[in-house]
Parts: structure tokens; sequence; C-alpha cells
């Protein structure tokens, strides 16, 4: 059986009806109740508990063959959270930990980024240490953080980086895709850190797209340092100072330097079988009943 954690996050709600749909035995876990709602999808088991008890983690891992380890977001726990799920799957006697991390870690400017790798670097060592196999997926800038349908509405995409910043992107699915190679073959990819970015785009480009899949001219929008409460109030108000600061960490990078990485890794593992931000911004503009513009 597959344990996945964070399973009701964002992350989580792209992967595991994905993963079920693949026909794999899954038991999620999350903080939150509503991860139960998984068994109405077929999910086996769901654990409610938050990641930092030890007693909600060996229930969690108790008859697991693998973990696919998503981490929380915006959490000064992350690291904590991380190693205390590496220590309860050996003691466990878990087979494999796929960890989740994300694309070049070592950007340590990024507080969340800092968490990642000392979550990597204490897998490898715990994994020497108990001959636990391991692998590191390292995604990019996921595509179901471009919400085609607000944008839409509004005929804007509001961004906290500069308008021609270049990121790299992927897709939840493909990630999913990757993971069920590793899963089916363990010790083939023990041991191995993936690169998963895919395509790369500016926020510019990226309003582009979606204005040629909709029909809509959808404009580009910097957003001010001044005027960010207004747009991501999640980050503020009511929100713990280490997620506000995590924040400010990302706002100051963006505006520094690109994101982009090579896509020539998920590429070689996916046999050239990616999914666009094309093919991402079609499927959600049928979801909302949008008109699609097939390209030519």
């Amino acid at each position: 059986m597959l344990l996945v954690t964070c399973a009701n996050g964002q992350v989580g709600h792209r992967i595991v009806p994905y993963l079920l749909e693949k026909g794999q035995d899954i038991r999620v876990m999350d903080l939150n109740p509503k991860v139960k709602d998984y068994l109405k999808l077929g999910s086996k088991d769901a654990v409610v508990g938050n990641g930092t008890d030890e007693k909600v983690l060996d229930k969690a891992m108790k008859g697991i063959d693998a973990v696919l380890y998503i981490p929380p977001l915006f959490t000064y726990q992350e690291a904590k959270m991380g190693k205390m799920a590496i220590d309860a799957a050996i003691k466990a006697g878990v087979k494999q930990f796929i960890d989740i991390s994300v694309l070049f870690p070592l950007l340590d400017n990024n507080l969340q980024h800092r968490m990642k790798t000392e979550v990597e670097r204490y897998l490898m060592y715990r994994g020497w240490e108990s001959h636990m196999l391991w692998t590191v997926l390292q995604p990019a800038g996921y595509h179901h953080n471009l919400y085609v349908k607000p944008f839409y509405e509004s005929g804007q995409l509001p961004s906290y980086s500069p308008l021609d910043q270049v990121i790299s992107m992927v897709d939840a699915r493909d990630e999913a895709d990757v993971a069920l190679k590793v899963l089916a073959d363990p010790e083939g990819y023990d041991k191995g850190v993936f690169t998963l970015s895919n395509e790369k785009f500016s926020i510019r480009q990226v309003a582009a797209l979606m204005s040629d899949v909709t029909g809509k001219e959808i404009k580009p929008v910097f957003v001010p340092k001044d005027k960010l409460k207004d747009y991501w109030p999640d980050y503020f108000l009511g929100s713990d100072s280490y997620a506000e600061e995590a924040f400010w960490h990302i706002y100051d990078s963006n505006t520094r330097w690109d994101w982009d990485g090579n896509s020539k890794e998920i590429n070689w593992l996916l046999d050239g079988k990616t999914r666009s931000l094309r093919s991402y911004f079609e499927e959600e503009a049928a979801k909302a009943g949008i008109p699609v513009h097939k390209k030519d």
C-alpha cells in the first residue's frame, strides 16, 4: 500500500485521484478531516492528524510499502515534519520513500527551499543508514497554480513576479506519472534525484497563451509591493508570521532571478509524453464552460 501525505492540499488533489485511477492502493493522510472524502473515490484508508505527532505517523505508516511524501505549505515545522516522516517510515519497515521536494532547493533565499534541502539531506543519510530505498523528485511551478476561470472573468493575470521573469512549469499529473515509474521499479530509481521541469514561460507569455486558448485578451499585471495584501490576503491576514516571511522571501527572489530548469530529464523519464501548459489551459477552460480555441 502507498501512503500519500498532505493529501488534501492542492498537489494532493491533483495527484491522489489520478493515482487511484491508475489502480494504486492508497492510504491518505492530512491534518484536514476532509481527507476522508478520498474514501469515496476508492482510497483504502484515511488518517487524520498532525505530521508532528509521532503516534499519528506510526498509525499512518503501519503496513505501508511505500511513501509519497508531499510536504506541507509554508509552515515553520516543515523540516521537522519531513524528518519525522522519514524516521517513522524506517521504524515501520517501509521499503521505499519518495520525497516531493522543489526545483533548485539550493535557492536558499526562499525559506521553504531551505526546509526541503534539510529533508533531502536527512533522507540521504537515513537512507544509507537504514537501507530504505529513496528517490527525490524536484518539481518546478505547477500548472494548477494558474487559475483559468478567475483570470478569464477578470481579464487580468496578476503577478508578484516581474512580467518578464522566466520560470519552468510542470503538470502535477506528470509528476504522478514519474512517481508511478519509481514505484514500479524501486531499485532502479533508488537514490535518484530527478528534476521535473518542463516548459519555460514568462508571465507575459503565460497571459498570451491563456488569451490564445480562451479567445479573450487576458492582460498580465505586475502587482506592486504596497498592493500585494489586496491580491494575496491569505499570506497576510490571519496568516502566521512564518508564512508571511516566506512570502516576502519568494517575492524578493522573484524580483531578482529567473527560476527555470532543464526539461530533458522529465521528457526522458516520460518518453517525451509530457503535458503542455496549453493542454492544461484547454482542459480548465472546458471545465469552466469557456469556449476553447484550439491551435491549428
